[in-house]
């Protein structure tokens, strides 16, 4: 939480306190405790590694002890990245395979949810941007710089690092930059770069930081306050004796006066010779912090209470029944956004929203006991309390070790038991909640000049253009003309009602916001009404607009995912209309099955990869049985799915007789579809999709299977296959767009690749000759 408390000061313009600035002025009546509520205590400090069990519920003990609202922390040996919650904190950090150095940055809650981008650049520098309000934004920098171990190279490599990530912070921004430096600054004021109080004497390093705060126009605010030496020494060396200062929190030049307070915590505690660093820092804007925006989720839960449910059912109608007949909606559209808009607040007005849950504790109260006992004898220099120290700190390694085993044993118990139960919701629920905790990676992308970008606009901006390259088609689709034959059959009650039960429930929602949950909480009434959209929707083609926008979800597919390429576009769809879909997925699935070849393994009733690694697997075993050559060829197509060609989709549809009514819901789909992008409060934006089968959407498989069905049936007279036992030939194995093509020799393999290439050509697919593998079996 802020800190609201205020530095001393004595009344006068110059602040004893303080070097080479006026102290701030707050007392100044009424305005007083409104700037008192802007004050951020952020902090830095070298933990020595969280790897043990309890060193991070170790850190948040002592960041609430202290009130922080952040610490940037280094040296923390953790591999990989990771962005997730722990005890209403927030923890980012980025390591290196080697777990050898490592940053991050620990946020409580009410900061937690203020993070709007995140740079993770490499184990020894990390940023985040913070927003604060409109008028301007909070950027942090954590660094962790060489020790005296390494060479020169590495501290100037460093550095360069350093200046690539600062270019990225705007001028109107407040910055703050801490960390481990490892070089001393000594207590010699210097050019308007340190103060009087710093600690020790320069050294080498040393000089190179203060030039590199004078040509990025920085002040060293720990060097700036008069503070006993105990206040200002940052580091121990072993052996007790040795201190220094090396950690260090910087601003930019014309925001020191911005700054409260600098000083060490040495009373805190976390079995590492550092010290925890702290700075009182006020933004420059006088404006108010404004609450930033979070996406609320609704409580579900209470629609297991009968009358919390009918009052959802009773809100939902009475805000349907309060619209003037004048007001009245007339088209599709504006009847799905009437019923819409009833659901939604009538969740809001009688679920209210889901509260984050803290974690399941381990640190008991005994271990946190001994943790404070252990911090009594930290600065001592006396020998019996050194011993002490080390005592406490191994029973708290030991015990917390212990804890945690314990704990461990009895929730997987707890999980074991509830899968014996067969009650597999709750015990998927205990291993989401415990283990899978969440990787956000950074949201920072690079442009097509291989820029990096962390402002949310220029990132959606981004995704705007790579998603409208991605799937732009000079072809577009044409319009679908009225027929007469094969009309299609009405929607009937029961259709609907089947296809609406099977809506999975706790899945992410499209546009319009409905989860599954609430439509199927619905009285018969309003399903009535839902189930005369959805009628009118197939008998006249007309979509409501949401349900033919998708919404992006992006997932990196490695750590440090910095190109476009290297993420996931993931499409969420609509909930009501994957009512419709999946009405018409039954309606055309049997008609398209019945298109398959047998060795076709994705989407189909009683087949799936087991069934197509067996086949393999014997295809391959039977060869070295019977001494036989095999020459296979494992087929990537480049993006297939988000390659398929509308206008060829739709006429396969009509050669295989779907009906007219089922074509013309598939085609209204398709037709005029967008993607919405918004990364955190950013301007949402709208990229147009004009290729590719729709993600997420339960009639993608089948469109998919039927669409590469008939370009594989144009390639399978180049190719020659094998023959094992008996007259059965085969050709290929396949599961949707994964393709094993066999033959009996180098030369028939070459030439059923060069017949697919062409004929994947024709419908607008690709094979990527960089993932595609051959397998030889000679006699």
């Amino acid at each position: 939480m802020m800190s609201l408390s205020r530095p001393k000061s004595s009344g006068s313009k110059i602040g004893p306190h303080s070097d080479f600035r006026e102290a701030p002025d707050l007392d100044r009546g009424p305005q007083k405790d409104k700037k008192k509520q802007n004050i951020l205590k952020i902090g830095t400090w070298n933990v020595r590694s969280l790897i043990r069990p309890g060193k991070t519920e170790n850190l948040i003990l002592e960041m609430e002890r202290l009130n922080m609202d952040i610490v940037g922390i280094s040296e923390i040996k953790l591999r990989d990245q990771r962005d997730y919650w722990q005890n209403n904190h927030r923890i980012i950090y980025s390591g290196d395979e080697k777990g050898v150095a490592g940053v991050g940055i620990v946020l409580n809650k009410e900061w937690g949810k203020r993070v709007k981008s995140i740079v993770l650049l490499n184990s020894r520098i990390i940023m985040i941007k913070l927003f604060l309000n409109d008028k301007e934004d909070v950027a942090v920098i954590q660094t962790y710089f060489p020790t005296s171990a390494h060479i020169d190279d590495e501290i100037e490599e460093v550095y360069d690092q350093l200046d690539e990530v600062l270019e990225l912070v705007e001028a109107k921004d407040s910055l703050i930059v801490l960390g481990d430096w490892n070089a001393v600054v000594g207590e010699t004021k210097e050019d308007n770069v340190t103060g009087s109080y710093g600690y020790g004497r320069i050294n080498k390093r040393g000089k190179r930081l203060v030039d590199f705060c004078k040509e990025k126009e920085f002040v060293i605010t720990n060097t700036l306050f008069k503070q006993p030496n105990n206040r200002r020494y940052t580091w121990t060396a072993p052996g007790g004796i040795n201190k220094y200062q090396i950690d260090y929190i910087m601003v930019k030049r014309k925001q020191q006066k911005n700054v409260l307070q600098s000083k060490t915590y040495p009373g805190a505690d976390i079995n590492s010779d550092h010290n925890l660093l702290s700075m009182k820092f006020r933004p420059s804007s006088r404006k108010q912090f404004r609450q930033f925006s979070k996406k609320q989720h609704f409580d579900f839960s209470r629609l297991k209470d009968a009358e919390t449910r009918t009052k959802f059912q009773d809100a939902v109608k009475e805000e349907i029944n309060n619209i003037n007949d004048d007001n009245a909606p007339t088209n599709i559209n504006d009847k799905w956004t009437v019923l819409k808009n009833s659901i939604v607040k009538a969740a809001s007005n009688t679920l209210g929203t889901t509260k984050d849950s803290p974690r399941k504790p381990w640190m008991n109260e005994e271990i946190i006991k001994l943790i404070e006992e252990r911090r009594k004898y930290k600065n001592s220099n006396h020998i019996d309390d050194r011993i002490k120290y080390r005592y406490f700190k191994n029973i708290v390694n030991r015990e917390a070790k212990k804890a945690k085993e314990v704990w461990l044993g009895e929730l997987c118990e707890e999980i074991e038991s509830l899968l014996k139960c067969g009650k597999l919701e709750k015990a998927h629920n205990l291993i989401k909640k415990y283990f899978n905790q969440r990787r956000q990676m950074g949201n920072s992308i690079e442009d097509e000049n291989k820029k990096l970008l962390i402002d949310d606009n220029d990132i959606v901006k981004r995704w705007k253009n790579y998603i409208e390259k991605l799937y732009h088609d000079d072809d577009e689709l044409d319009e679908l003309t009225e027929e007469d034959e094969n009309d299609g059959n009405e929607i009937t009650r029961e259709e609907f009602m089947s296809a609406l039960n099977a809506l999975k429930s706790k899945k992410a929602c499209g546009k319009d916001q409905i989860p599954a949950e609430l439509i199927k909480a619905l009285d018969m009434d309003m399903k009535d009404f839902m189930f005369s959209i959805i009628q009118e929707s197939y008998d006249t083609g007309e979509m409501p607009n949401d349900f033919q926008d998708s919404e992006i979800v992006i997932l990196p597919k490695k750590a440090r995912s910095k190109r476009c390429e290297d993420f996931r576009t993931l499409s969420i769809l609509s909930h009501t209309s994957k009512i419709l879909t999946t009405i018409i997925k039954r309606r055309i699935e049997k008609k398209i099955d019945l298109q398959l070849e047998e060795d076709q393994f994705g989407f189909r009733n009683g087949k799936g990869t087991r069934e197509a690694i067996l086949s393999l697997r014997l295809l391959i075993d039977e060869s070295l049985r019977i001494n036989k050559p095999l020459f296979i060829a494992f087929v990537d197509l480049q993006k297939a799915f988000d390659n398929v060609n509308w206008n060829l989709m739709l006429k396969i549809l009509k050669d295989i007789e779907i009906n007219f009514k089922d074509r013309r819901v598939i085609h209204s789909l398709y037709k005029n579809q967008v993607a919405g992008i918004q990364i955190n409060n950013s301007e949402r934006k709208t990229a147009r999709i004009k290729k590719g089968v729709r993600q997420g959407c339960t009639i993608s498989p089948y469109l998919f299977n039927i669409y590469i069905e008939k370009a594989i049936a144009e390639c399978r007279e180049c190719c020659t296959g094998i023959v094992l036992n008996g007259d059965k030939r085969i050709q290929m194995l396949r599961f949707a767009d994964d393709i094993a093509i066999t033959a009996p020799d180098e030369y028939n393999l070459k030439r059923a690749l060069e017949c697919m290439d062409e004929v994947m050509d024709k419908y607008k697919m690709k094979i990527n000759m960089n993932k595609t593998e051959i397998y030889t079996k000679m006699c």
